[in-house]
């Protein structure tokens, strides 16, 4: 999805995927492509880097987010950052204000458990250049976005589904990802649900995939819990043993 939170990546943790947008359900001519990655620093710092790739041109721009406040209680995840940090798209992109430099915000993000629905999570936050717009609700938020997700857990998808829906300043956009447990991510979104009646614009598709190795650092982080556990059950043997053959 388009906006963002007030969560940052843990600290030694990277997504890393590609995705790509389309127009026009009929010929689906292709927007753009893009080669994604984004790391976390120390449980504070989000660091994104991404390659865009549009008309036999490459450009490199970079994103980076603080974490000022982490949720407890009542308390939400507070973040500031700036976005699209690099390489000026200039034209040739159906949308090319998603690419708008240097486009500074702060963001909100809160995990609500409500009745039947349980958990789920609320984003509001707000910027300048990329989420502003001059038509449509864009004039009303005036750079303001907002969005929720929810995740779900179902039998048959072997890993965790995650459904959302945000308004990015400029237009609606929903999407779904699925996360195995191996942790492959694949993605379908929509943007700009509201186009078509605002401006004539056709609905923008996105797919992608992409792969966090959070699952992997878990195993990991589990496997060394259980030696160190094992390793103190066989020193207390031995030292039983010892005190047994006195």
């Amino acid at each position: 999805m388009d906006i963002p939170t007030g969560k940052v990546i843990e600290h030694g943790i990277f997504n890393l995927g590609t995705y790509f947008g389309f127009r026009n359900a009929g010929e689906l001519p292709r927007d753009e492509a893009a080669l994604q990655l984004d790391f976390g620093l120390f449980d504070r710092v989000e660091i994104g880097l991404t390659s865009v790739r549009h008309n036999q041109q490459s450009f490199l721009l970079g994103n980076l987010k603080v974490l000022l406040l982490r949720e407890a209680g009542i308390a939400p995840n507070i973040a500031v950052g700036l976005e699209n940090i690099g390489d000026s798209i200039e034209s040739g992109l159906n949308d090319i204000e998603r690419y708008e430099r240097k486009s500074a915000f702060v963001a909100i993000s809160k995990q609500f458990s409500l009745p039947s629905i349980h958990h789920i999570t609320g984003h509001i936050g707000i910027g300048n250049n990329r989420f502003v717009e001059e038509i449509g609700m864009s004039k009303v938020l005036n750079g303001a976005f907002l969005g929720i997700s929810k995740d779900f857990h179902p039998a048959f998808a072997r890993g965790s589904l995650t459904f959302s829906v945000e308004v990015d300043g400029r237009g609606v956009n929903t999407g779904l990802r699925h996360t195995a447990a191996s942790g492959l991510q694949v993605y379908i979104a929509a943007e700009a649900l509201n186009a078509p009646a605002i401006d004539g614009k056709e609905i923008r598709y996105l797919a992608g995939v992409s792969w966090t190795n959070r699952a992997l650092m878990k195993q990991i982080e589990e496997a060394k819990r259980l030696a160190k556990q094992a390793g103190r059950l066989a020193s207390q043997a031995k030292k039983t043993t010892k005190e047994n053959n006195k």
